[in-house]
């Protein structure tokens, strides 16, 4: 029987006899416990699976009765078989409006025990079988719902303003309250390549749309955001992002989608292209227009990207360095740190830069952050989520005083990425060196990794790996070294109190700079002195 059976009850004997009728009856459980009383029984239920628990009324310090109005709470689906060899009327009322399944009386026969256990584990049957009856029935509803939305954005996106009030847009904007917000429309486009090259075949459509979902709802947005099937196109999805900035729905929209087009890159081998509507007011056929039209940009520069219909202007401009962009991709694979550099130079010159606004900057800066994590992915380590994060953080892109800044960010952040040795990267050599003259100018102050890698546009990580290769130490040890070196000259060279020397060299704490001053001479401050004046 595939069911599990707990017996309690205070005599070995009777334990023994209903086991020995329960194997007779070919009744054995898959799972057999016993227990002496009701608490050691309550243990039992606390570490096992039980379906059917058999007690004796009578057991010492709690009754069989009172067990089952502890355990009925706890554990609602066990059924109780009691045993007694007491007649008593009260027993049984007590038993019957506990839900009880049966009262039998000792000494028991064969036939009550047998047909109390089959309509124990009937009525567990009958238990399960209407749960999954009510689980379908609500599965069954909320995909419904969830049928109904989709078609009500759909039939949304096909009509014209004038609907603003009909059926299709009281039930979306329901589920996707607008009121004072900017929207936008994206089209999530699912690349042929993820049914050729990946582990999907095009049958498998609507398992990979179930997954971008997925995905989609998991991930942490600034925006209020939906997905649904394009009903239209089976190889499409349609999202809404919602913000009450307009300004800052764009670098939301940036940042959501490289993190889902790289997410189902890295996880399922699947490549998305999107196309995004300007921002809008409404939900309407314009949106859809837009989206599609910034989508077909796909066939001039290529899959696996952000189109945005506000940079069309742009990208089809002669100008746009489409093979330049491609060149880098290219350069980025093979881990070419000199023609990275020369091309990073060359797509943001100044010349190239005054032909357009921001606008252009950063179209040229997204695409890149898009290169990065389609090439870089496999190299990641078990940094991957920091190294994500830093390639996501567009907000940084607002950060740049000048172009160098930009230029120089970006190419430190590509040589990060691609794990490049720092031996051939002359420009970077060049930053430590400044480097080190700002540490010198400055030893006598907090310094921080994360300071310095900002103000030389290099990431914490990388400036300290070309830091120990240039300086043979840490950044840390170096700025420990160049202090006790300053304290010495003050030492031998001045009449300055050890106090004053600790702060003069950057130490708050005069104990401290104590102990870390002997640590490093073998001598204490005073006997540094004595020692070395002498001399």
């Amino acid at each position: 029987m595939e069911r599990s059976i707990l017996i309690a009850d205070d005599e070995q004997l009777i334990r023994e006899g209903i086991k020995a009728r329960l194997e007779y009856l070919e009744l054995l459980p898959r799972e057999l416990y016993e227990a002496e009383n009701a608490e050691k029984a309550m243990d039992i239920l606390k570490e096992h699976e039980v379906d059917i628990v058999i007690t004796d009324i009578r057991m010492a310090e709690m009754n069989g009765i009172e067990f089952i109005k502890q355990v009925k709470p706890l554990y609602p689906d066990i059924q109780f078989i009691i045993l007694s060899g007491y007649a008593e009327f009260e027993y049984a009322e007590q038993a019957i409006q506990l839900g009880v399944k049966a009262y039998l009386l000792k000494p028991i026969s064969n036939d009550s025990l047998k047909k109390a256990v089959e309509e124990a584990v009937f009525k567990l049957e009958e238990l399960e079988s209407y749960r999954r009856t009510v689980s379908e029935g609500n599965r069954s509803i909320e995909e419904k719902k969830r049928l109904l939305f989709d078609r009500s954005v759909n039939n949304l996106l096909r009509a014209d303003a004038d609907l603003w009030d009909d059926e299709y847009s009281n039930a979306v904007y329901q589920e996707f309250p607008l009121k004072d917000k900017w929207i936008m429309l994206v089209i999530l486009n699912i690349d042929v390549e993820s049914y050729e090259q990946g582990s999907f075949a095009y049958k498998d459509i609507e398992l990979v749309k179930f997954s971008i979902k997925n995905v989609f709802n998991e991930l942490e947005s600034q925006c209020d955001k939906i997905i649904v099937s394009n009903l239209a196109n089976m190889n499409q999805l349609f999202a809404l992002i919602a913000h009450s900035n307009q300004a800052k729905l764009r670098g939301e929209a940036e940042k959501l989608f490289t993190s889902l087009s790289n997410q189902m890159r890295r996880k399922l081998k699947i490549s998305l292209t999107f196309g995004f509507s300007s921002t809008l007011r409404q939900i309407t056929s314009k949106c859809q227009k837009e989206a599609q039209e910034a989508l077909l940009q796909r066939l001039i520069h290529g899959k696996n990207n952000l189109y945005f219909y506000e940079d069309i202007k742009i990208l089809t401009a002669e100008q746009f360095p489409s093979s330049e962009l491609h060149m880098l991709h290219q350069y980025i694979e093979r881990r070419d740190a000199g023609n990275i550099e020369f091309l990073i130079n060359d797509i943001f010159s100044d010349e190239n830069i005054k032909k357009y606004n921001a606008a252009y900057i950063r179209i040229l800066w997204a695409r890149i952050m898009n290169i990065l994590l389609n090439v870089a992915n496999p190299l990641f380590t078990s940094e991957a989520k920091n190294m994500e994060k830093l390639v996501l953080n567009f907000e940084i892109f607002d950060t740049f005083q000048t172009m160098d800044e930009l230029r120089n960010f970006l190419y430190m952040l590509v040589l990060d990425c691609i794990q490049v040795s720092a031996d051939i990267d002359v420009n970077a050599r060049n930053k430590i060196k400044l480097g080190i003259k700002y540490i010198k100018d400055n030893y006598n102050r907090d310094i921080a990794i994360n300071e310095l890698a900002e103000k030389f546009a290099i990431s914490p990580n990388y400036f300290s790996t070309i830091f120990k290769k240039e300086t043979g130490q840490t950044t840390v040890n170096f700025i420990k070294e160049l202090r006790i070196k300053k304290a010495c000259e003050y030492l031998v060279n001045s009449d300055k109190s050890i106090a004053d020397i600790s702060k003069e060299v950057g130490y708050e704490d005069s104990q401290y700079f104590f102990r870390v001053f002997k640590k490093a001479t073998g001598l204490t401050p005073l006997e540094y002195r004595r020692t070395h004046r002498k001399q």
